[in-house]
């Protein structure tokens, strides 16, 4: 009898430690599904110029992230103007952008003045965790590259009006051979 109830101590604590390994891998799994599940409703915040005309630019911040952005605070500070604004909003979907225009968005002057954007700040998730905005946009440098790129393209795309224009020219005088040849006829 003393052997059966040891067997059943025995059993009973080989259950205990099944159940236990049991308990802490469903813990695991739990915390590795509420991780993916915060992971897909990550917001992220991105800052960066847009031109508006030719001439002038604005500030464009935008939640590229797949999920809202509580509790935006930052402060955008435009340099060497030493400005300083507020960008305060409860909430920003996916997807959604903010226009923020700049002191000088003509391209000439802040070529001139070499100027930069710094943005600061944070905001939340809809599960409260807190992600930092610390950028730095050099504008002098975004309208250097992108006026030599607008160029290219320009140049390109003028070469291929120009190629487009000769062949229709060339089409329209076998045309007009053509029609010549059945007036003479």
């Amino acid at each position: 009898m003393i052997d059966a109830l040891w067997a059943s101590v025995l059993a009973t604590f080989v259950l205990i430690i099944i159940n236990a390994i049991y308990a802490w891998q469903n813990r695991q799994t739990v915390k590795e599904m509420e991780k993916a599940r915060k992971a897909e409703y990550m917001p992220h915040l991105k800052a960066k110029l847009n031109w508006v005309a030719p001439t002038f630019l604005e500030l464009e911040v935008t939640n590229f992230g797949k999920g809202p952005a509580t509790n935006i605070k930052a402060e955008i500070t435009f340099q060497p103007y030493e400005e300083k604004r507020p960008l305060e909003q409860s909430i920003m979907a996916p997807n959604e952008s903010i226009q923020i225009f700049l002191p000088e968005g003509n391209t000439d002057k802040i070529s001139e003045k070499s100027a930069k954007i710094i943005i600061k700040g944070e905001y939340s998730d809809i599960f409260g965790q807190v992600f930092k905005i610390n950028e730095t946009i050099d504008a002098k440098t975004f309208i250097e590259q992108t006026t030599r790129l607008r160029r290219i393209v320009w140049k390109r795309d003028i070469t291929y009006e120009i190629r487009d224009i000769k062949k229709e020219l060339r089409d329209i005088v076998y045309e007009i051979k053509g029609i010549k040849k059945e007036l003479e006829k």
